[in-house]
């Protein structure tokens, strides 16, 4: 919390800015959802509490908590599924939530600033009586979006109530609403006039390739839930938390086919989703110690469940009379809505989803050495009914998964009197595949991941200097590969990421602190039979080198209050699409945050400057038809 102050970070991705192996904003001008790699690998999702935050097999319907109501983040690196079922094999990030709390305290934040920001907030909370504590997180902000015509909106509440039905058990009750009435889709352009020069030039980085009248996101997320924890006794207790998820999305976007020869005029379709989820998820955790004089065994038991039906109904024009748009002379307005034929192509999903976990972990301690054993076996299974509709003609499929799968992990750890640590680890992951392999005439099997890492730690006595070293390779395996064309699709496919990291903390002075962090990665597809073009190209979205330094001043006497605080990010070049053809250019961004503390009014003032010197960049490109600028100041 204190990190996300200090950096005024009002966005997960922008907390995750500074932090070793995660590439965040690889197209920040999108607020659907936090997209983000960790060591290489893209995640779209986040888990709230400790609990997956529910989604309908990647469309676009992401519940998405805001970093206001957020306590604190947590990332873990590298593959988890020992522990928290299906998960990307980079990792996952965990935002903790706001609870309640004894210290009677009520911070309201009014914000203003750049592309019409107004912002206004509440955070709430006390106790009610000596056995029971409540706590009340609002918000509401508007604000432009980056490119031409865009806006984004929200309003947040999240009440919560902990109450202590007893000496040894504690409930907490939940709720959090957020409506999005206003958010911005991905509407991607051309490299050429992004990234390469166009025949009129290049455009300009707020250029918008949707349109006024259609183009648009909006988003309701109800969540209830509640926490349970009971002490059985002093070495054994209870943990249970259950949240229940209602949302729905609707989205109208427009996406282009390809850029006509003259290099200026962009071919659109039109589409809308618009999209439910109803699902709960629960997990039931019993954990304990049982030592002696010489070991130690923190043991962890656990059972989790999820279960959600989703519906997903898709239009499209396939480019049939819908505006081209003339990129040396943009009009985002074009678009006579009640024109596009968006009944040429439908589909309707009926999304079902269930999946059933059981966990055992055993944290064993022996002298100065620490060994982690855990493992997980989960059952996955969904249903996706599919009625389609092309140009009046109705056709319908169903697609199933019904895998199973065993994650595994094992880690040491030792530790020297002087403060270092020395470890390893082995882990892995695994995600569900739909299909049927083209080759083998089998349904695929799960896309599982594996890595091996070691490192270092070390804490000085004082607590003033931190350091972390580490170096991993991660390889995926299962992936589902095509033919250049789509014709025939295989499941032999491999990529490894491998590298490493290093983050550093000092205390220089009482006045000032430094955290520093670098990335060095070598990611690579390693073995794809349908199209050998691709064996030993990186992949896209991946910056092989990332860096940056924050650091923070606390000025003291005539200045007491004063904090400065400025960062430099770097991310390394990435490739513009699979095949490696060319590369998005590196960039460098700096940060700069100043706060005042006003003790006599309990009072702070603080700005932030996001791309201090205004840099006009492309954050990432997915092919040569789809680029994103960056984010401007």
């Amino acid at each position: 919390q204190s990190l996300l102050q200090l950096r005024q970070a009002d966005t997960v991705s922008k907390a995750l800015r500074y932090v070793s192996g995660v590439t965040t904003e690889s197209r920040p001008t999108i607020t659907i959802f936090d997209q983000f790699t960790i060591r290489g690998f893209t995640t779209y999702r986040t888990f709230y509490d400790g609990l997956p935050l529910l989604t309908n097999n990647n469309w676009n319907l992401y519940p998405q908590v805001d970093a206001f109501a957020t306590e604190s983040l947590e990332i873990l690196k590298g593959p988890a599924s020992s522990l928290y079922g299906v998960v990307p094999p980079g990792g996952l990030v965990n935002q903790v939530a706001k609870y309640p709390e004894k210290e009677d305290e009520t911070i309201v934040r009014l914000a203003v600033g750049s592309d019409n920001l107004l912002e206004l907030g509440l955070d709430s909370a006390g106790e009610i009586d000596e056995h029971s504590r409540y706590r009340i997180v609002a918000l509401g902000r508007s604000r432009d979006g980056y490119q031409q015509t865009t806006e984004t909106e929200r309003y947040t509440f999240a009440p919560s109530l902990t109450m202590d039905i007893s000496d040894a058990t504690e409930v907490s009750l939940t709720a959090y609403y957020q409506e999005d009435p206003q958010m911005v889709p991905s509407t991607p352009l051309p490299s050429v006039g992004t990234l390469l020069e166009a025949p009129y030039g290049k455009l300009a980085p707020d250029t918008y390739a949707g349109d006024k009248n259609w183009n648009q996101f909006s988003r309701d997320v109800l969540m209830l839930g509640y926490k349970l924890h009971h002490e059985i006794n002093d070495a054994w207790s209870v943990l249970q938390k259950l949240r229940y998820t209602d949302a729905d999305a609707l989205q109208q976007n427009t996406y282009h086919n390809t850029l006509a020869e003259d290099e200026v005029t962009l071919l659109r379709s039109a589409y809308l989703t618009d999209e439910t989820i109803d699902g709960v998820t629960v997990d039931t955790q019993l954990s304990g110690i049982v030592d002696n004089e010489t070991i130690s065994h923190q043991l962890l038991f656990g059972v989790d469940y999820q279960e959600s039906d989703s519906q997903v109904a898709y239009k499209d024009t396939l480019g049939m009379q819908t505006p081209v748009l003339a990129l040396n002379n943009i009009d985002n307005e074009l678009f006579d809505v009640d024109a596009l034929p968006l009944s040429f192509y439908q589909e309707d999903h009926q999304i079902d989803i269930r999946q059933l976990g059981f966990y055992a972990q055993d944290e064993i301690t022996l002298g100065s050495i620490t060994v982690l054993l855990n493992g997980r076996y989960d059952h996955y299974d969904s249903t996706d009914e599919v009625a389609n509709i092309y140009a009046q003609s109705a056709y319908g499929s169903t697609a199933t998964i019904d895998q199973s799968q065993f994650s595994g992990r094992v880690a040491a750890m030792y530790r020297f009197e002087s403060g270092w640590r020395i470890y390893a680890n082995y882990s892995e992951s695994f995600e569900p595949v739909t299909g049927t392999d083209a080759q083998t005439g089998e349904a695929f099997k799960p896309t599982t991941a594996n890595q091996t890492e070691v490192g270092t730690k070390f804490q000085s006595a004082s607590g003033k200097t931190t350091f972390t070293g580490a170096y991993f390779v991660l390889n995926k395996q299962n992936v589902v590969v095509n033919t250049p064309d789509f014709a025939r699709q295989t499941q032999n496919g491999e990529v490894q990421s491998k590298g490493g990291e290093l983050e550093l903390s000092h205390q220089f002075t009482p006045q000032l602190t430094i955290q520093a962090n670098a990335t060095l990665l070598d990611m690579e597809v390693t073995d794809n039979p349908l199209d050998q073009k691709l064996i030993g190209k990186t992949p896209v979205w991946v910056a092989e080198e990332t860096a940056s330094v924050w650091a923070n001043y606390f000025f003291d006497d005539l200045l007491q209050g004063l904090t400065a605080g400025a960062g430099v990010r770097y991310v390394g070049e990435t490739q513009l699409d699979k095949y490696n053809s060319d590369t998005v250019p590196s960039y460098t961004l700096i940060d700069a945050v100043l706060t005042y503390d006003i003790p006599t009014y309990d009072m702070t003032l603080s700005g932030s400057i996001s791309n201090l010197t205004d840099n006009d960049y492309v954050g990432a490109c997915f092919d040569a038809g789809n680029c994103w600028f960056g984010a401007q100041r």
